[in-house]
């Protein structure tokens, strides 16, 4: 009998798969609800189409009735057979947003179920530890120091050489990531102040990862950035 158990269902992407559940429902509510509106409007308008031919023929059959009132009652009649085709277009996008919703329902709930039964992958003893900074996270470190001013201060430290700090190939790989994230949303701030700012301490602190390199990789340099010119 083999020893080995299976592994239990990932729980974080559970998560998120009841998460795209919620926001799918949700989605299905909002359709509906505005499909609903037009059904209505729809409606309205259909009455209002069967008012306007009514009128119509029973001007255009009355003696008593005035060319004019006659011409006015028929253009009457075409204005709300237009507002009707406007009503059926929205109607039917609003049938088709339901639809497409309904979709997009059934998929979460399939995902959703999947991930139930789906053993979690395991996770290797080096995951997440990057065996040398990308060229991209190179460049991009050299050009962030560059323009940082907060983190100049006597009680900081940095090491030229960061990349032989695997913590510090580690803290800044993520660092890119969640900065290209923040960069495409909008959302720059964020990125400072739940990201940049909780990394900070622990890269260029006084008691951070380049603690001993005031006398190790340049025994001679605190922390100072290159200026801008």
């Amino acid at each position: 009998m083999s020893d080995q158990t299976t592994p239990a269902p990932d729980p974080r992407v559970i998560e998120r798969a009841e998460a795209a559940v919620a926001a799918a429902t949700r989605a299905v509510v909002n359709a509906e609800a505005k499909a609903a509106a037009a059904a209505d409007v729809l409606a309205d308008a259909a009455d209002a189409v069967s008012v306007a031919e009514t009128k119509f023929e029973d001007f255009r059959g009355e003696d008593t009735k005035l060319p004019w009132q006659v011409a006015a009652a028929e253009a009457d009649l075409a204005k709300k057979k237009r507002a009707h085709a406007r009503a059926q277009a929205r109607h039917a996008a609003a049938a088709e947003k339901v639809a497409a919703a309904g979709e997009m329902l059934a998929e979460a709930r399939a995902e959703l179920a999947q991930a139930r039964v789906t053993p979690a992958e395991p996770i290797p003893d080096d995951a997440g530890m990057p065996p040398g900074a990308p060229p991209e996270v190179v460049a991009w470190v050299e050009k962030l120091t560059l323009y940082l001013e907060s983190q100049e201060r006597d009680d900081s430290v940095w090491c030229p050489q960061w990349q032989e700090h695997p913590e510090a190939v580690w803290r800044f790989t993520a660092l890119h990531r969640e900065f290209e994230i923040s960069f495409q949303d909008d959302t720059m701030s964020s990125w400072w102040v739940n990201h940049f700012d909780r990394h900070a301490p622990f890269l260029f602190g006084r008691t951070g990862i380049f603690q001993g390199c005031e006398t190790a990789h340049d025994p001679d340099r605190t922390f100072r950035f290159a200026r801008r010119a």
